[in-house]
């Protein structure tokens, strides 16, 4: 991600400071209407309600940025059926 970010921003804007959070997405929305940064998130991000937030979307990604999951075989979570049939959304054409 960190390539892409800077790649995509090469030529435009002076190269971002690019930090890493493991924080929970509550906190990092806290984090930004506080003023601490611009977080790059999913689309379904926007669909929680956070105040002092505005969402902007991505309007000239040229594609789509790959991503991988990983979970146990044994693991049949209502969380994890949701994130793979969003995924399996998402890839059809």
């Amino acid at each position: 991600m960190h390539d892409h970010i800077v790649l995509r921003l090469s030529g435009r804007w002076p190269l971002p400071t690019i930090q890493r959070f493991e924080v929970e997405r509550g906190t990092l929305l806290s984090m930004v209407a506080q003023g601490s940064g611009i977080p790059l998130l999913g689309a379904a991000s926007g669909l929680l309600p956070a105040a002092d937030v505005v969402f902007l979307p991505f309007v000239d990604e040229p594609e789509p940025i790959v991503f991988s999951a990983v979970w146990l075989p044994q693991n049949r979570s209502a969380s994890l059926q949701n994130l793979l049939s969003l995924a399996a959304e998402i890839t059809r054409p």
